[in-house]
Parts: C-alpha cells; sequence; structure tokens
C-alpha cells in the first residue's frame, strides 16, 4: 500500500511539473455597456499586493500584457461604481466579456472568470465551499465531513486535520465554546448553504488561542452588502433510513451605514448508531449488539445589528438554541465459554430524553485608523443542560429478572470571554499585533442515580456523584511581521496562565491546577517568483481536557459497559515543524512534522474478574506524527474541474503506565477528488470520492474508510432558486471496524451510522434595493462556543 501511495504522489508531483507554461500571460476581453462609458480596469495580485495593474478601456476593449499567473482581486471602476471581484489567471484569456447591467446608473457587474474550489492564502487552505454544491447542502456537520483533509473520529465525536486530532472550530473567527457532543449537535443546526469560505489552518500564529493541537477551521458565513431589503428561505430534506429535515428564513435590512439581521433555523434529525464489539476475557467472551435510535429538534434564533461610523464599526449579535433529544438504545450482550456455548445473556433497553438550551449574547467594536486598528470583544453565554435517561436490564438465566436504574444529569454553564486585539503598521514592511483574552467558566453538575422498584424509586449513593468546577484562561500574545524583499518574516509568543478549581462534595475530592504556558510561533516566507512560493513555520500547540472527560461520573449503556470520567487528566502539548510548497497557487506540497505529550484518547479498561469495560479519557505519553499533503487543482476543460488531496501519514503512540499498555506505529494515507462539471447553463454535477487506508485512533486501529457522493444542481430566475438533488455514500461503504491496540487486550467494534441517504435541497432568495455593494463573504453568526469543561 505505501508503495502504490508513493509511486502516486510522485506520479501526480511529474503531471504538474509537465503542466507549466510561460510564468507569465496575457488577459484581454471587451465589456458590453449600454452607455459605452470608459472603464478602469485594476488588477491587484492576491499574494503580493504589490503588484498592481491598471488600463482605462478603448472602444469597450482591455488587453493586459505579461502578467504573472495568480488570483487577483478585479475591479472596474467608472464615476459611479466599483464593482470588484476575483480573477484567476492560469493560462492567457483572448475573449473575456464582462456584463455591465445599465439602469439609469451602473449597478452592478456580472463576471465570467471561475472560483477555483481550493485556494491557498499565505499557507492557509481556503475552501471555496459555496461553488460544491455537494458541501454546501445539508449541515455544517455535514459540510466538514467532506472538506479536503477532514477525517471524521466516530468514537470520540470528534473531526481530524491532515490525520491529526485536536481541532479548534470557529465561525467567523469566533471559537466555538462547545466540545463532543454538544459541538456536533450545534454545528448540525447550521446551515452549510449559509457558508461562503471554510479557512484550514494546521499552523496558526499566535495571534489564535493555543488550544487546537491539529489547527483551526474557520467557517466564514455569507453576508449580503447590499442597502435594501433582502429576504432567505431554503428547505432541505433527507431520506435515508429514517427521514430527516431542515429549513431556515433570513430576513436582513440594509442602510449605508447599519445592517439588521434576523435568522431562524428548525431541524429534524433522525438518526442511528449501530455497534457490534466483540471482547475476549481470560475464560469468557462476550458479543455485545447495541443500535442505538436518535431523535432530535431544534429551533435557533439569532439576531445581529451592525452599524458602521466613520472610523469604527460596532455590532452586537445575540441568539438562542433550543435542542430536544430522545434515544432509544437497544443493548444485547451475550456471553461464551471458550467452547464456544452460549452460557447467557443480558438484554437492556435504555430510553433518554435530553434537552440543551443556549443563550448567547455578545459584542464586538472595531476601531479604524489610519495606522491602527483596535478590536474589542466580549460575550457572555449560558447553557442549560438536562439529560434523564432509564435502563432496564433483563438477565437470563438469573434469579434476578430485571434490574431499573434512572438517572438525572442537570448542568448549569456560565461562559464569559472578553477579548482585546492591536494592530499596527509602522510601515508597508512592518507591522505589529499584540492583544488579551480572558475566559471564565463555571460549571455546576450533579448526577443522581435511582433504583427502581414496581412501587417506588431509591437513591443509589454509591453511583451518584456531584461536580462543581471553575476555570480561568488569561491569554496575552505579541507577534512581528517584517517584509524583507522576497522574505516575509512572522514571530511571536503567546502565554497563557490557567488556574482551574474542581470540587466534588460527595467524594470530598478536590482538583486544583495552576498552569501556565508559553507558545512560541516562527513563519518565514520566501517568494522565489510569482508562481514559487515556499513557507517554513513552527508552532507549540495545546488541548486542554474537556469538561465531560473531567467529570468523575458513571454512565451506564449496560450492567457491564459504562464510562467514567478522569478528574487527574492533563493537557496534551504537541510542537509542530511544517513546510509548504505553493505551485501557481494551484498545487500545494507540505510536509508536517510533530512531537506530541499526553494526547488524550477514550480507551477501553477490560475487568477479567466482573466481565466489565469500563471506557476512560486516558493520556497517551508520548506519540510522534508526519504528514505529507498534496493539493492540486486541474481545469482539464472548460466544463470540468478537479481538485485532488492526498495524504501520507505516519503515526506513532505509546504509553508509559505498566497497567495499560499501548505502543503501536503506522503508515496511512488519504485522498479525496472532488470532480465538478458544468453540464449545460446553470446546470451542474458533482462527484466527490474519499479514501482513508488504515490508520491509528488511540487504543484502536481502524480499516480502511471509502465514501462516494454526487449532486446535481439547477439554477432559475438569474440564480435566485436553486435545486439540488445530492445523494451521500452512494455506495453504502462508509463503516467503521476498529480492533484494540492494548497489550493484552482483545476487542474489535464494527460501527454503522446513517450515511446512505438522498436529499433535495431547495434554495430562494429575494432582494430588493439600490444594489449598490456586491455581496461579501463574512461575518453573520457571532460569539459562540468550543470547549466545555
Amino acid at each position: 500500500m505505501l508503495k502504490f501511495q508513493i509511486k502516486l504522489f510522485i506520479l501526480i508531483f511529474f503531471t504538474c511539473v509537465f503542466k507549466l507554461n510561460a510564468q507569465t500571460v496575457f488577459y484581454k476581453g471587451v465589456i458590453i455597456d449600454s452607455n459605452n462609458s470608459k472603464c478602469l480596469i485594476q488588477l491587484i495580485n492576491k499574494v503580493d499586493s504589490n503588484l498592481k495593474y491598471s488600463i482605462i478601456t478603448q472602444n469597450s476593449k482591455f488587453e493586459f500584457n505579461n502578467l504573472p499567473i495568480g488570483a487577483y482581486n478585479r475591479c472596474i471602476i467608472s464615476n459611479k461604481i466599483k464593482q470588484c471581484d476575483t480573477l484567476k489567471l492560469s493560462k492567457n484569456i483572448t475573449n473575456d466579456t464582462l456584463f455591465v447591467e445599465n439602469k439609469q446608473i451602473l449597478q452592478e457587474v456580472i463576471v465570467t472568470s471561475k472560483i477555483p474550489l481550493i485556494e491557498n492564502k499565505a499557507g492557509v487552505l481556503l475552501v471555496n465551499v459555496a461553488k460544491s454544491p455537494i458541501m454546501s447542502s445539508g449541515s455544517v456537520f455535514d459540510m466538514l465531513t467532506k472538506l479536503p483533509g477532514i477525517t471524521y473520529n466516530a468514537i470520540s465525536n470528534t473531526f481530524k486535520l491532515k490525520g491529526k486530532d485536536g481541532i479548534q472550530i470557529q465561525i467567523d473567527g469566533q471559537t466555538l465554546y462547545l466540545t463532543g457532543n454538544e459541538l456536533s449537535d450545534y454545528i448540525k443546526n447550521v446551515l452549510a448553504e449559509d457558508v461562503s469560505i471554510v479557512e484550514l489552518n494546521s499552523s496558526p500564529s499566535s495571534k489564535y488561542e493555543a488550544s487546537g493541537s491539529a489547527g483551526i477551521i474557520n467557517i466564514k458565513i455569507k453576508k449580503n452588502k447590499k442597502q435594501g431589503f433582502f429576504t432567505g428561505v431554503n428547505f432541505n430534506t433527507t431520506q435515508g433510513k429514517y427521514y430527516k429535515q431542515n429549513g431556515g428564513a433570513k430576513i436582513q435590512y440594509n442602510t449605508k451605514n447599519s445592517t439588521y439581521l434576523f435568522n431562524y433555523l428548525n431541524s429534524l434529525d433522525n438518526n442511528f448508531e449501530q455497534a457490534i464489539t466483540n471482547t475476549v476475557f481470560s475464560d469468557i467472551y462476550t458479543n455485545q449488539y447495541t443500535y442505538a435510535k436518535i431523535k432530535g429538534k431544534s429551533n435557533i434564533v439569532n439576531f445581529q445589528f451592525e452599524h458602521q461610523y466613520k472610523t469604527s464599526t460596532l455590532r452586537f449579535n445575540t441568539s438562542v438554541l433550543l435542542y430536544k433529544e430522545n434515544i432509544i438504545q437497544n443493548s444485547l450482550l451475550d456471553f461464551y465459554s471458550m467452547d464456544s456455548s452460549a452460557d447467557s445473556n443480558l438484554t437492556s433497553i435504555q430510553k433518554s430524553n435530553n434537552t440543551l438550551k443556549d443563550y448567547t449574547f455578545g459584542t464586538t467594536y472595531t476601531i479604524n485608523n489610519e495606522k491602527t486598528k483596535y478590536i474589542f470583544k466580549s460575550s457572555f453565554i449560558h447553557y442549560d443542560i438536562n439529560n434523564g435517561s432509564k435502563l432496564t436490564s433483563f438477565m437470563s438465566p438469573s434469579n434476578l429478572n430485571y434490574y431499573d436504574l434512572s438517572n438525572i444529569n442537570p448542568n448549569k454553564i456560565n461562559l464569559l470571554v472578553a477579548e482585546s486585539d492591536i494592530e499596527y503598521a509602522k510601515d508597508s514592511l512592518n507591522k505589529f499585533e499584540y492583544g488579551a483574552k480572558a475566559v471564565y467558566q463555571n460549571l455546576v453538575n450533579r448526577n443522581d442515580f435511582y433504583n427502581l422498584s414496581l412501587y417506588e424509586s431509591f437513591l443509589d449513593p454509591d453511583k451518584s456523584n456531584d461536580y462543581n468546577y471553575n476555570e480561568y484562561v488569561f491569554g496575552s500574545y505579541f507577534q512581528y511581521k517584517k517584509k524583507i524583499k522576497k522574505f516575509d518574516l512572522s514571530v511571536g509568543s503567546r502565554f497563557e496562565y490557567s488556574p482551574s478549581r474542581g470540587l466534588n462534595k460527595k467524594n470530598n475530592y478536590l482538583l486544583k491546577r495552576n498552569l501556565a504556558n508559553f507558545f512560541p510561533y516562527f513563519n518565514l516566507s520566501y517568494n522565489l517568483s510569482e508562481v514559487n512560493n515556499f513557507n517554513f513555520s513552527y508552532s507549540k500547540r495545546i488541548n486542554r481536557p474537556i469538561f465531560n472527560d473531567l467529570m468523575p461520573f458513571v454512565y451506564y449503556v449496560d450492567l457491564y459497559t459504562k464510562l467514567v470520567g478522569n478528574p487527574a487528566l492533563l493537557p496534551f502539548i504537541s510542537h509542530q515543524l511544517e513546510f509548504q510548497y505553493i505551485l501557481k497557487q494551484n498545487y500545494i506540497f507540505s510536509v508536517a512534522y510533530s512531537v506530541n505529550q499526553n494526547q488524550i484518547f477514550q480507551t477501553p479498561i477490560q475487568n477479567n474478574q466482573n466481565l466489565s469495560t469500563t471506557l476512560t479519557p486516558y493520556n497517551i505519553k508520548r506519540g510522534n506524527s508526519l504528514s505529507i499533503t498534496s493539493n492540486l487543482t486541474l481545469d482539464f476543460f472548460n466544463w470540468w474541474n478537479l481538485n485532488f488531496n492526498g495524504i501520507v501519514f505516519y503515526d506513532s503512540i505509546k504509553s508509559s503506565d505498566n497497567n495499560l499498555k499501548i505502543s503501536a506505529a503506522l503508515w496511512s494515507g488519504q485522498v479525496s477528488v472532488t470532480n465538478e462539471f458544468s453540464l449545460a447553463k446553470k446546470l451542474k454535477a458533482g462527484i466527490v470520492t474519499d479514501y482513508v487506508a488504515p490508520f491509528i485512533q488511540g487504543p484502536y486501529k481502524t480499516d480502511n474508510i471509502f465514501s462516494l457522493n454526487a449532486s446535481i444542481t439547477k439554477s432559475f430566475k438569474d440564480d435566485k432558486l436553486k435545486i439540488s438533488v445530492i445523494g451521500n455514500d452512494v455506495l453504502r461503504t462508509y463503516k467503521f471496524k476498529n480492533t484494540s491496540i492494548i497489550k493484552n487486550q482483545i476487542s474489535n467494534i464494527n460501527q454503522r451510522f446513517d450515511s446512505n441517504w438522498i436529499r433535495l435541497s431547495v434554495s430562494f432568495k429575494f432582494n430588493r434595493g439600490l444594489k449598490k455593494e456586491t455581496v461579501e463573504t463574512d461575518n453573520s453568526l457571532d460569539d459562540i462556543k468550543s470547549r466545555i469543561k
């Protein structure tokens, strides 16, 4: 497999080299304008803003010669308008046509240039989600599972970037203070239709929070900057094994200086999770079949106000999320002696009713002076989580025919965030950035269990528990950027101090920590030419244990399987080096290496005496990761665009606990191919394939994963109406087979989800107004969440 991957990598690399032609191109065309007025056309290189080119039309024609290959901001300017878009130049263009609609004055320019699916900006991979019907369908959760270089870890309910755990997810630059089930529930209720660009930043600078060892995924939401009234509605209906749907409406009113935005989303989600687990104990082995049906309903209301003053901008954002979930989980656990005869079995039924209420309020104030920019942000978030369940178990044969246990688990969480940033541009070659951030979290959690009889319930004090947790994170950073001829240098450091205190009254247990860390950062870019760019970076990152992992609580799947928190968890520290080579903005090659300390994984602990399995988060003392990545964008024809993303990665982990021995190393790889076809006018099709070779996930080795998705989209009424049909996991191959790599422990898990479905997506946009500005990428959701501890 490794030889095949190396050969594939070499083949693609030389294909790209042979595809190179001249380093400069010419760009010619005509502007069709009923007024026949002269216009100034300006091109600014997106990588190097010093590369500017301008020309005035002659008889509505324009001609640029000797333009470096790359991406440009293109603007058409007259005495009445300034309209801009993005132009990608990879070859000579001789007959580009720009259409200008006139109604007394020039109002809107419609351009014909293509927007690439994947772009690179200073080492950050930009995915233009709005260009792909497959990626822009359904929820943000669906979208993330289809991004290049992203894999979903179904066991821990987390995402990986370039094969690495520990991703910080942001929306419009604001960290989502949610993790695990809470994070997945939230992003399942944000529409991918509203996303314009996703930034994949595997080496964030000191300006960003140090959390997220694998990097940052920043989801940018669309924003309409046109003056006037704008409304949009969308609806998605999906049929897999179970039916699901979501839909929403957006209302926005813009004046010259103010924006009023109201957004509503409603969703109904029906899913299933199926797992078959085989475990071998000393003289008994078990076979466990678990099937859970999850039914969730949610409503999100978001309101945003923004006002632009002469040199500053003020924005308020508030949102309410109401989520309700019902889960019915059936579990059958069979016990076998070594002669393969069934000795007994345990049937368990667990019914859960969970609710989540999230209230968020945030404000951002930005001041722009000639050389200095000030940004002040604050947000308050309150979570009210109530989980309740009832577990009924039947043992056969047994004198005890039933066992009933109920659980009530309320959580109250308050989160306060305040931060300030200052950017000072001394001149065009020198820039200073510094700032500070404070995060406070207060969490009060109770976990009560009751033994049930036919007539009444009794509190079980041995199983019940409580926990009160407070944590502060104080951070500050300094960063300096310098441009020296063809070099761009960025150096900085971040300091974070994190005092925390956890109190378990029942067991008189006190957890008290005062952790302090420096996080240095270094980045050097070398622009050899307009088409050859090199980038080298070093960063140190941290993943702090999430709250649910720290709680010393017990959750029962059945009488022999339980989940337990670990208050002794240490933060996960990662040191990372990355080298990138960027060719023509179309071809990106990178090599990254990281040294990992105290990685956190959910780990099964088997007890041979009572035949039970306990799942608990555990620190893996040492680990190393190496990844080699290539991202290629190829335009075979005007109607066919292909993006190839290939990763070869190596993982090595080793524990230092004699009671739990894990030592493993494995080469793996991932290949994602996205094909976009323009079949006819306003008719597009897409095919996305994703293959992941066997890889390590903490204490498990996961077999290869493959999925194929397809879509077809048609636009009507000047792109105001869009209808898409999407097929997900068309071949029904998306499943997981996990084998334990813990020494002296034999178990494997086979998992399936409701991944095979077909979706009908309909969106309609209506706007009325002056249309003085074009639609831009930006911020619509604000100050939300990422790591509830």
